[in-house]
């Protein structure tokens, strides 16, 4: 068991890479109220918060007070409102030391070497919200041009006064200049969001991506290793009689304690990770204007880039990772449910001890000596019951480690096949864009 429980360690401690990633320790949260109540929360909030309750749960439980479980989402802005010189590992040093006297429960270096993943995010968030804004304004100055259009052709049709028409012609033109800045503008905002995108936010995904990779590695090495050693160990009989007191009833309690936070924080985990992939790819699909269908393909849905098409290797890769996160090839099910009958079995071992315990003590002082026979018969039926008891535990907890190992083993494959087929896009984007060039 000391064993397992080393690997168990070292399978939390593979996440803290992926952790450091998404810079976690910018987030504060009740773990076990706010995460699964929180409906309004961003996905990407969701996701990292679940990745750390999933990869570092211990060390959080360990080391937080009631005080900072206490806290909402807290964002560094001025770490979040950083341009891409950011990437930097002396800028970042340099933000640590400028706000780590105010409260360094929430700064922490970045790990990626494309920079900020929330800072990232964060900007392209503020640049949409302004090209939103600079739409919304040109949209109603186009109106107004186009309504002054229309009477400077009526004042024309109906021969008015020169100085009148004169007049609309000027507040036109005026117009007309403020639509073509409007363009502009908003033109030169969509370059930025798309240069944010390319350089920044494409490299923190694929780093995003191998870091998953060596941590599914990791995570499948512990694993395995674990499953191997409780396989040996089923084999092994043991005639020492299963003590049923109070410790061995503590011990399944909290057991079954632990596993229910594993299993409700492993779904969250899964859920937040799909949305927060939803989220990125239904972002990149307002960022193109779809191509036109077919009449009777409309009902058909139908995403960019198609299959066949040269697309920038971002869209190619959220692509694919939500296609993976939505073709249910993970053991996901598989693997809660060999959790759900572990719990099941632990919850026998105490729901009703006490009662248990006062129908034993009273049956054995009523015996006499002349059903001494009868009572070692029970003892050995009891021992019996207990020993099969730790045997079906031992049975249940090694299916666990089985699906924990198998769902591993298909993240990583999932994974390396993605960060493959994102590599073939890249090539053929560059090579691509090459040949345009040279055409």
């Amino acid at each position: 068991m000391k064993d397992i429980e080393t690997r168990f360690v070292r399978a939390a401690e593979a996440g803290n890479e992926v952790s450091r990633m998404l810079e976690t320790k910018k987030i504060r949260l009740d773990i076990c109220a706010k995460i699964p109540g929180s409906p309004g929360k961003p996905p990407t909030a969701r996701f990292v918060s679940a990745l750390r309750v999933c990869c570092n749960r211990e060390n959080i439980l360990n080391q937080e007070t009631a005080q900072n479980i206490s806290k909402v989402v807290t964002w560094k802005r001025s770490v979040s409102s950083l341009s891409s010189s950011s990437k930097s590992p002396l800028t970042a040093a340099m933000i640590t030391d400028d706000v780590g006297d105010s409260n360094s429960d929430f700064v922490e270096q970045f790990a990626m070497v494309s920079g900020s993943h929330s800072s990232t995010l964060d900007r392209l968030h503020a640049w949409e919200r302004k090209l939103h804004d600079e739409i919304k304004a040109s949209e109603h100055v186009r109106k107004t041009y186009d309504e002054k259009c229309n009477l400077l052709r009526r004042q024309f049709a109906r021969g008015l006064n020169a100085q009148l028409i004169d007049k609309t012609r000027a507040v036109v033109k005026d117009l007309h200049s403020r639509v073509s800045v409007a363009i502009q503008a908003v033109d030169a905002i969509s370059k930025r969001i798309e240069k944010i995108r390319d350089e920044e936010l494409q490299p923190q995904l694929v780093e995003l991506i191998q870091g998953l990779i060596r941590m599914w590695k990791a995570m499948l090495e512990c694993h395995h290793k674990q499953f191997i050693t409780i396989s040996l160990a089923y084999h092994v009989k043991s005639s020492t009689m299963v003590q049923q007191g109070e410790h061995h009833r503590r011990a399944a309690a909290h057991l079954w304690n632990e596993l229910d936070c594993f299993s409700s924080s492993f779904r969250i985990w899964v859920t937040a990770h799909k949305s927060y992939v939803e989220s990125l790819n239904a972002w990149l699909q307002k960022c193109v204007l779809q191509p036109a269908q077919d009449r009777r393909r409309r009902k058909r849905k139908v995403s960019f880039p198609p299959r066949h098409a040269l697309s920038p290797p971002i869209f190619v890769l959220c692509r694919d990772w939500l296609a993976m996160m939505e073709s249910q090839s993970l053991p996901t099910d598989e693997l809660c449910k060999s959790i759900k009958e572990v719990m099941q079995l632990l919850r026998g071992s105490f729901d009703h001890p006490a009662d248990h315990q006062d129908k034993t003590t009273t049956e054995s002082q009523s015996r006499n000596e002349s059903q001494e026979c009868g009572m070692l018969e029970n003892n050995e039926q009891e021992v019996s019951g207990s020993v099969e008891a730790v045997e079906g535990l031992q049975s249940k907890l090694t299916t666990v480690l089985d699906r924990l190992t198998k769902f591993s083993e298909a993240s990583l494959k999932h994974y390396e096949e993605l960060k493959q087929n994102y590599e073939i896009a890249r090539d053929d984007y560059q090579t691509g864009r090459s040949n345009a060039h040279l055409v």
